[in-house]
């Protein structure tokens, strides 16, 4: 790792050496300035390597300023540089004063033999921890001279008595009683520079005039430093404490604190919980240079998530007393676990899945509960062939259809604009032709449209509807091909996926439709096999049905498509992703019809084929171009487009982003 990312964690302190310095001479903000006037690039300041010609940039003075804070990965050099902590003990000489070679870490090496004596110290002579020899005269007195700093400890120091002169560092080295608040941090602890110590100082003021009526007299003192901020430490949690992290423990082990305890800008607390309960948030957290911890975690009760959602229903029991399963529950809970009506087990899902589960200590429950998915493509009735000429289907014909709505604002009527098909309890399809503006070349913001299902009646608050069975939604989310252009581009990949606000819950009368991810519908839709249809399109007699109809249609082949429609029509529109069904006598698909599924009967299940998108041909009626009922359809063929519609039900599943159009590819979505 590059040690001049270092600069990142500490910028903020090395900007104030800096501004200080760029305020008596001509360098640059982001430089320093040697003692020989010299400028270099800030973050070489302290960084083990000498960049100033003189050496300015790498000494006591500059190096053990309270500014400088080493990152929790570096090793700090005696005399205060921060280098690289993978450079200690590599026979390299990285800190300038040889430091990183003697430091007891290395003991054994060939680069550290010199500095182990393995017998006893002379007279006058102090024997570190490690086994090396100093002069007594230098032990306890800020500076660590030993490679292992034992000789600046408590426990070295914490007798030692210092004389009235100087001052006396919290762990108990003795240093010049001149040196206290000085902004050098001579202290090993840096207590010297601790703020409410230094506060008092901070009287001293660099120049000042006092003016009086007969003279003017003016005092100049010493610049007083502004100490480095700090952080006061956080209240203990409720159901667990912090500890000061192993790294600034002598024990080499996280270590308590004492509440008053003033802190550093680096300073990390590492978070636990007590039995039962388990952290929210970062196990660790950190004081920031602008005096502020970073987020404080907090120990939450363990719990087993709820197991009674809208497709399953559980029981729960803990201590042989009912306890509700919808709120989460402790653990020791047992649950017995069941698919709700129109749900059933999935049985694709690898792994050992009960229905008689329990919670455990960790708040997880054991083994894996069942997961139920929608009973998908289900009806209970035959269908009228007809939608245009046609009859009236019992809802549970199309317990996947739903009718969707558009209104320029909360307060104007919601007007019938197309039909759409249920394919997830939050999600349903539709042609991209329903939400697309021809005008301004884009999709309509969701918030204009809404969905209503089981719904007999067109009108969107019709008296008639039954409460029991209507549902009504708003559209959250919209989602096209990007490459989608309308009219403009042949309507190719007319398909719009539908998030809704909140999520059905299904019963025998509202279903999804069967998706196909097999994407092998050339069987299902081969010429002469027939799909249903339900719509509110024009009828026979030209207006808008007010009740849903039905139809039966076959596929037909594409040649006749073309050959049926008297205009050029039929070619500009049969694209790649479209098929051809329906009849020539009057029963069709019409205005009104368009974003319906088009689901074809496999094996007792219904499965979504196609999407109501193009009439091929048209006729006026009062004036105004409306659809040809004696002629065939286009459909947007489902298998052309379900990697793109798996890839948006994966990511709005799993909470991925879905970049907008404007910058993604040719497959992306796009997210009003």
């Amino acid at each position: 790792m590059n040690l001049k990312v270092r600069c990142v964690i500490f910028s903020i302190q090395i900007l104030g050496l800096l501004q200080l310095s760029h305020s008596q001479d001509t360098c640059e903000l982001n430089q320093f300035r040697c003692a020989n006037e010299q400028c270099i690039t800030g973050e070489f300041l302290c960084d083990g390597k000498q960049d100033c010609m003189d050496g300015s940039d790498e000494t006591r003075h500059e190096c053990l300023k309270t500014e400088i804070i080493c990152p929790q990965y570096a090793f700090r050099c005696d005399y205060g540089a921060c280098i690289d902590g993978d450079a200690l003990c590599n026979g390299v000489d990285d800190c300038v004063d040889k430091s990183d070679e003697k430091s007891s870490r290395c003991r054994g090496s060939i680069t550290n033999a010199s500095v182990v004596n393995s017998g006893n110290c002379g007279v006058n002579q102090f024997k570190c921890n490690s086994g090396q020899c100093i002069d007594d005269i230098v032990v306890c007195d800020g500076s660590p001279d030993c490679s292992d700093r034992s000789d600046e400890t408590s426990a070295t120091c914490s007798s030692h008595q210092c004389p009235k002169f100087t001052f006396q560092c919290a762990y108990g080295a003795c240093i010049d009683g001149d040196k206290k608040c000085d902004g050098i941090r001579n202290c090993v602890d840096g207590s010297d520079e601790e703020f409410i110590l230094c506060s008092e100082k901070k009287i001293a003021i660099s120049s000042t005039t006092q003016r009086t009526k007969n003279q003017v007299t003016s005092t100049t003192s010493s610049p007083w430093i502004q100490p480095q901020s700090i952080c006061f430490p956080p209240e203990q949690p409720q159901n667990g404490r912090w500890k000061l992290h192993k790294s600034q423990c002598q024990s080499n082990e996280h270590c308590d604190a004492n509440q008053n305890t003033v802190m550093i800008p680096g300073t990390y607390l590492v978070y636990s919980c007590n039995p039962g309960y388990e952290l929210k948030g970062s196990s660790d957290i950190f004081c920031g240079p602008k005096s502020k911890w970073s987020s404080e975690p907090e120990c939450v009760e363990i719990r087993c998530k709820p197991l009674s959602s809208v497709s399953t229903v559980a029981e729960c029991d803990n201590n042989n007393e009912w306890i509700s399963c919808e709120m989460p529950v402790p653990p020791g809970t047992s649950a017995k676990i069941s698919c709700r009506d129109s749900y059933r087990q999935d049985t694709t899902v690898l792994g050992l899945q009960r229905d008689i589960v329990r919670c455990n200590a960790k708040g997880q429950w054991e083994p894996k509960p069942i997961h139920c998915i929608p009973v998908c493509g289900i009806r209970s009735t035959s269908l009228n062939p007809l939608i245009v000429k046609g009859g009236t289907p019992n809802i549970s014909d199309f317990p996947w259809h739903a009718t969707l709505y558009k209104s320029e604002s909360r307060y104007d009527e919601k007007l019938f604009i197309c039909g759409a098909t249920i394919i997830q309890n939050d999600m349903l399809i539709t042609a991209a032709h329903c939400v697309y503006n021809e005008e301004i070349q884009k999709v309509e913001s969701p918030e204009k449209f809404s969905i209503a299902t089981g719904n007999i009646f067109r009108d969107f608050n019709s008296l008639l509807h039954d409460s029991r069975l209507v549902h009504k939604r708003n559209v959250k989310n919209i989602f096209i091909d990007c490459n989608y252009s309308g009219n403009k581009g042949r309507y190719t990949r007319d398909i719009a996926i539908l998030q809704i606000d909140k999520v059905f819950t299904f019963t025998q009368f509202l279903v999804p439709a069967c998706l196909d991810i097999t994407n092998n519908d050339h069987i299902a839709i081969d010429v002469g096999q027939k799909g249903s249809v339900a719509g509110f399109g024009r009828t026979e007699l030209g207006p808008s049905s007010g009740m849903l109809q039905s139809l039966t249609v076959p596929v037909v082949p594409l040649s006749h498509c073309k050959s049926a429609s008297l205009s050029n029509e039929s070619d500009v529109y049969t694209t790649l992703d479209k098929f051809c069904a329906g009849y020539t006598n009057g029963s069709s698909v019409c205005n009104g019809d368009s974003g319906g599924g088009l689901v074809f009967n496999n094996q007792g299940l219904w499965y979504l084929r196609g999407i109501v998108s193009v009439s091929i041909g048209s006729k006026i009626s009062d004036g105004i171009p409306v659809c040809n009922n004696n002629l065939y359809s286009l459909y947007t063929k489902i298998s052309s487009h379900m990697s793109w519609i798996q890839d948006i039900i994966f990511k709005l599943e799993t909470h991925k982003n879905i970049p907008p159009c404007d910058t993604a590819s040719d497959f992306s979505r796009r997210l009003f």
